[in-house]
């Protein structure tokens, strides 16, 4: 498949009409390229030019000849294409905007087992708020999203959704941490920690008590779903995330959760998206394409 310099030379020829005008443009002797066309020439037992005043004409076999050497051509041309892809597939930066609660479980775990397959790809992540990360990716400025929920523009492609069912998250001597689950009805009058309105937990939370008709004392309000937990940890307050996000909490044993029975916060999600336009590197392609199956793992 590789073009060798007799093909090449042969093409170059039929190209530029002679030999002195291929010897200009590949810049070596015209003595050189008759001898490579008169070895093929010899080697196929043909004749592949009629020379006349007006330069070199094809003759039959020459046609048949320069057809295999545009097709051998476009054949070296795709494999450089794919060789240089298979490369860049392995390198590269790829751009995230999250919203934190994946940080602590989710993300840090593919970043780790990223990074052992594939060490030339790095990641650059950004972790704001789930309106924010929308933004970021509509406006091209990364490269894929994780927002709390639906696609909140229509300009997002959804590649994959993972169930994040919001939790109680209460210090273990906090009179809730025994109860096996609560209903929002369970919450009247609870004095909590929760995110800021930006965040889409707040927003399903204030959603599902307006609904039941339940008021929380809100005590403290945040941007950092860190501070909610080490608050909750350390007082009698109470928080709301996602099981997932409190795992290192709940692991070590500082914080409980409890599951909260309300169809709605049972069923919340965060999405993976990107911006339908946008041209997606092969770096950017193959770590979406791991973490849609990270998610589906995660939903079996």
């Amino acid at each position: 498949m590789i073009e060798s310099t007799a093909v090449r030379y042969f093409r170059v020829v039929t190209e530029c009409g002679s030999i002195k005008q291929a010897a200009a443009s590949l810049r070596i002797a015209p003595s050189a390229i008759s001898r490579q066309v008169q070895g093929l020439e010899e080697e196929l037992s043909v004749k592949l030019f009629e020379r006349g005043a007006r330069g070199m004409n094809l003759t039959d076999a020459g046609h048949v000849l320069y057809r295999y050497a545009i097709e051998n051509r476009n054949q070296l041309d795709g494999l450089r294409s794919k060789v240089e892809e298979f490369d860049s597939l392995r390198r590269g930066q790829v751009k995230i905007a999250t919203v934190e609660g994946l940080l602590a479980s989710f993300l840090s775990d593919f970043v780790v087992d990223l990074a052992g397959e594939y060490p030339g790809i790095s990641i650059a992540l950004t972790v704001v708020g789930s309106r924010d990360v929308a933004e970021l990716v509509g406006h091209n400025d990364v490269d894929l999203g994780f927002v709390f929920g639906r696609a909140p523009r229509r300009d997002l492609i959804e590649l994959a959704r993972m169930r994040q069912s919001l939790c109680l998250i209460v210090a273990p001597n906090h009179p809730l941490a025994t109860k096996s689950s609560c209903t929002v009805k369970d919450l009247a009058g609870l004095r909590v920690v929760v995110p800021d309105p930006s965040f889409g937990i707040r927003q399903e939370i204030d959603r599902a008590c307006a609904q039941a008709q339940v008021r929380l004392e809100i005590c403290n309000e945040t941007n950092s779903l860190a501070f909610a937990q080490a608050l909750a940890a350390r007082t009698e307050l109470a928080t709301f995330l996602p099981r997932d996000t409190a795992m290192p909490a709940l692991i070590a044993g500082t914080l409980v959760a409890v599951p909260l029975k309300e169809k709605r916060l049972e069923a919340t999600q965060v999405t993976l998206v990107r911006l339908a336009s946008r041209n997606v590197s092969p770096s950017s392609h193959l770590v979406a394409e791991m973490m849609v199956t990270r998610m589906k793992e995660r939903r079996e």
